[in-house]
């Protein structure tokens, strides 16, 4: 009877063990890189499109986002996918301030969706906003930003590329942090307003550079990044050290004792 018993431990989220196929196949990286184009917002809407907005506003509104995917555990898309259609859609769609959240919460609803097996609630993102937003404007505007979007809403976002570019480079086997410490940089870089027009081939190639050098992975080079995304060495450098300036003001500083 011993030999009858089941171990293994079901719970609501299982995930898939990583495809070689998939993530060793050329073909699938350069249909994201020829695909990410038309996922970048395609204009600087706090100029053109949303004279109300400002980036600080942005930048609020995205960390909160962040949170309630932790609170809510999501998968680790969800998040950049929710940011990305937030912003899109405000390309797209003028708006008044006071509706910004509202839009924020219709956007981790369709992300959730798309990316994981159980979508986040219309009351859990109503709870979420202390109830400044209601259920039925939830409802409605899902419709409204879809149709702006025209329904395309699959997005390409810098957390894609992050396990399609360690499965190729020599280096990442140095130190098994690395995908973790990336996926981390990827999510601050899409709370930042001065990143959102980035395209995410560079977001995820700056993350994943920064990430190593991070860890002190000697081998690590943007070079070898570089000749996957398509990025230029100049550019990811450059993202790097923005993601670092990043990293250290999220530090707190701790006061030196008095003399």
């Amino acid at each position: 009877m011993a030999d009858l018993l089941c171990g293994e431990r079901l719970g609501l989220d299982r995930l898939a063990e990583a495809d070689p196929v998939f993530f060793r196949d050329f073909r699938v990286l350069d249909n994201l890189l020829d695909s990410e184009p038309r996922y970048i917002p395609r204009c600087n809407y706090f100029n053109e499109v949303q004279p109300d907005l400002k980036p600080f506003m942005r930048k609020v509104v995205s960390t909160w986002m962040m949170e309630v995917c932790e609170e809510e555990r999501c998968e680790d898309q969800v998040f950049s996918t929710a940011v990305n259609l937030l912003d899109r859609f405000l390309c797209e769609c003028r708006i008044d301030k006071s509706q910004l959240q509202m839009i924020a919460c219709v956007c981790l609803l369709v992300a959730s969706k798309m990316r994981q097996c159980h979508a986040l609630t219309v009351g859990r993102l109503v709870y979420f906003t202390d109830n400044s937003v209601t259920p039925d404007e939830i409802r409605q505007f899902e419709l409204v930003v879809l149709s702006r979007l025209k329904w395309d809403i699959a997005t390409v976002t810098g957390f894609d590329y992050v396990d399609h570019v360690l499965e190729r480079v020599t280096w990442s086997r140095e130190q098994p942090l690395i995908r973790r410490h990336a996926r981390t940089l990827v999510d601050l870089c899409y709370t930042e307003p001065a990143l959102f027009r980035k395209s995410p081939a560079l977001i995820a190639s700056g993350c994943l550079v920064a990430a190593a050098r991070g860890l002190k992975v000697g081998a690590a080079s943007a070079a070898s990044v570089c000749g996957l995304t398509r990025c230029r060495v100049e550019d990811v450098e450059t993202a790097v050290v923005f993601i670092e300036s990043l990293v250290e003001a999220q530090v707190p500083t701790t006061p030196r004792p008095p003399p």
